[in-house]
């Protein structure tokens, strides 16, 4: 049996809240629609079971990006396009979880797409020949491993991480390692007591506060 420690696992609903997705969208991009699969964009790593799908840690990175490009005013089309020719520039199966989207972005998409005619990115681009400043500050907090130059850390929120080596990937605070999910409710379910809760997980009640605040935005981010 495959272990999911390293790989991170999230169903879809999670999945599109963390990456800021509507699950639907998520779930058409992950496995399209109809036999051709139409609408389609990436291909997860984790096998469905029955009706229900998960995508591991670069599924969520990829995820993330592409949700993104769809903001900036990207096509679906010239996002698979750029999925497609930067899957086969790096060598990999998760282009968007891959480094060089970070170091070397602009050299890309100067190279790649601006000479191949694509008049759909090269306005998004506004004939800076770079990609959309929307990736930047996602790009900033991800960290990548020096050996595969793949994605394998989000610092998704001030002291909060999604790492697939902890908690199966899920939110946790950083320093204590405890996941935000349970913190956030424990402190609901107890009055809001944050002290009371810091005590009960053995946690700080920085922990606590931080935890707490990283949910309340997500969902309203997610419910917005």
């Amino acid at each position: 049996m495959k272990t999911l420690i390293g790989i991170g696992t999230y169903g879809i609903p999670e999945a599109s809240r963390l990456a800021r997705v509507h699950p639907r969208t998520a779930s058409r991009w992950m496995r399209g629609s109809g036999s051709k699969q139409h609408g389609r964009v990436f291909q997860p790593d984790l096998p469905a079971v029955g009706n229900r799908h998960a995508l591991s840690f670069l599924d969520l990175i990829d995820l993330l990006v592409v949700g993104r490009f769809r903001e900036t005013g990207v096509s679906l089309q010239s996002v698979r396009r750029v999925y497609d020719r930067l899957s086969s520039i790096l060598n990999t199966t998760h282009p968007f979880g891959h480094v060089r989207l970070l170091t070397d972005g602009q050299t890309i998409f100067m190279e790649n797409f601006d000479q191949q005619g694509d008049e759909d990115l090269e306005e998004v681009l506004s004939g800076q020949k770079a990609m959309p400043d929307v990736l930047r500050p996602y790009l900033k907090q991800i960290e990548y491993s020096s050996d595969t130059n793949k994605a394998v850390r989000w610092n998704i929120a001030d002291g909060i991480v999604i790492d697939p080596d902890r908690a199966f990937g899920k939110p946790i605070v950083a320093e204590e390692g405890t996941t935000t999910f349970v913190l956030a409710h424990a402190y609901w379910a107890n009055d809001r007591n944050v002290d009371l809760v810091s005590d009960l997980y053995d946690v700080s009640t920085r922990a606590v506060i931080r935890a707490v605040e990283f949910e309340t935005e997500f969902d309203a981010r997610h419910a917005a």
